[in-house]
C-alpha cells in the first residue's frame, strides 16, 4: 500500500479542477475517492484503502450510534474520480464548497501517510498557524502515540 507523504500548492483552474502532484498520482492509480475530510479538508484515498476502510465499516455493528455518523460523514459526499491526460482531477463542487475552495485559488495538497489531503491555502496555513501555538499539545499527543 503506498504511503503519501511531502507537500505543494498547486493551482485551481476555473473551472475547480487541480494537477494532483505525479509524485501522488503514480501512487493514487487510474481511479480514486475524493470525500469530506476532519477539520474542513479533502480526503483523497485509493481505491485499495477506501476498500479497506468501507470494509471496516462492514464490520462494525450495523447500527452503532458512532458508526452511522461517521459513515455518513465519509461516505455520503464521497465520489470516485479519475484524472484526465495532464493529470487534472475536477473537485467535486459539493467538496470545493465543504473546503473552502474557489475556482482561480491556491490549494495546499499534502501527503499523510495512508491518504491525501486537499486544503483551501488560507485555511491551511490558518491551521498550521494554530498548531504552531499548540505545540506542547502536538509533543503530547506524540508520546501518547508512543511515537
Amino acid at each position: 500500500m503506498p504511503k503519501f507523504q511531502g507537500a505543494s500548492y498547486n493551482a485551481v483552474d476555473d473551472k475547480g479542477r487541480v494537477i494532483i502532484p505525479q509524485r501522488f498520482r503514480s501512487s493514487l492509480g487510474e481511479r480514486f475517492v475524493m470525500t469530506r475530510g476532519f477539520d474542513g479538508c479533502i480526503f483523497v484515498f485509493t481505491m485499495e484503502m477506501w476498500n479497506l476502510l468501507s470494509q471496516k465499516f462492514d464490520e462494525a455493528p450495523l447500527f452503532g450510534r458512532d458508526k452511522v455518523r461517521l459513515q455518513r460523514f465519509l461516505f455520503s459526499h464521497a465520489q470516485e474520480v479519475q484524472p484526465d491526460s495532464q493529470g487534472r482531477v475536477a473537485i467535486p463542487q459539493e467538496l470545493r464548497m465543504w473546503a473552502a475552495i474557489e475556482p482561480n485559488s491556491e490549494v495546499m495538497i499534502a501527503g499523510c501517510t495512508n491518504w491525501i489531503e486537499i486544503w483551501s491555502r488560507e485555511r491551511y496555513d490558518n491551521l498550521m498557524m494554530q498548531e504552531l501555538d499548540l505545540s506542547d499539545e502536538l509533543m503530547a499527543i506524540a508520546e501518547k502515540l508512543n511515537i
